[in-house]
């Protein structure tokens, strides 16, 4: 099956479209680089991958309306997990999650495990399976990379993400999980591409997104909605997906 984009306009994908809703600027936030939504649903939240970025929460329309306290050093990906409210964000430089409180305090810090250390690459994003608490987690590229950690930080699957040329992927740089689905999304800035898989990795549509430096995603299946943040425009863009 194919979902097509093609450069923010509707497409006769036969299975259906992504259609962009509106792009905003995120006020007051540089260089966003990744993204989640809120266990509400009512907004995000993002972090800057700047040398003492913060964790900012955004509405719908990229307003800034809160932050947490905590200050990373190249923060890359963000999760919640909706059991307890705590985040989790995974700092690409240092190769580490971080657990953080409602207020951004800092809970605990753990290195991820079984990292082939490339410099210029690194983590780039984290979800979390509020299930099991496991945490599913992806490196940039050299080797593209999924890791799966269990609720002890132990590594359950590390595999390299190969789609093959249908659903190449150049890079990784942002994933979000849908538990109800059991589904992943998988953000590549490189190919401008994201792509959906099954539990087990298995790609089953894509979405042609037509520029690069998408950084960040989320996904609201309740709504049918697509949040990515675009780095290098400083923008929130919104779809809707059938």
């Amino acid at each position: 099956m194919f979902y097509g984009c093609k450069s923010d306009s509707d497409s006769d994908g036969s299975n259906g479209t992504l259609t962009l809703i509106s792009d905003h600027e995120i006020n007051n936030v540089k260089d966003p680089s990744g993204l989640t939504l809120d266990s509400s649903r009512q907004f995000l939240w993002v972090v800057s991958d700047n040398k003492d970025g913060l964790v900012y929460r955004i509405n719908f329309r990229g307003d800034l309306i809160g932050t947490l306290s905590y200050r990373g050093d190249d923060m890359e990906g963000i999760t919640m997990n909706p059991n307890d409210g705590t985040f989790w964000v995974v700092e690409e430089r240092l190769r580490q999650m971080v657990q953080l409180d409602g207020r951004g305090n800092e809970l605990q810090r753990e290195d991820v495990p079984g990292l082939i250390i490339v410099e210029g690459n690194g983590l780039e994003g984290i979800a979390i399976d509020p299930i099991m608490e496991h945490f599913y987690i992806i490196n940039e590229k050299i080797p593209a990379e999924f890791i799966e950690l269990d609720n002890e930080f132990k590594v359950v699957r590390q595999i390299p993400i190969q789609f093959g040329s249908e659903y190449q992927l150049d890079d990784l740089s942002g994933i979000f999980y849908v538990s109800e689905d059991r589904e992943f999304w998988i953000l590549s800035d490189e190919s401008k591409r994201i792509v959906i898989t099954d539990f087990n990795l298995n790609p089953l549509r894509s979405y042609e997104l037509g520029r690069e430096k998408f950084e960040g995603i989320a996904v609201d299946d309740s709504s049918g909605r697509v949040y990515l943040v675009n780095d290098e425009e400083n923008k929130l863009y919104v779809y809707s997906y059938e």
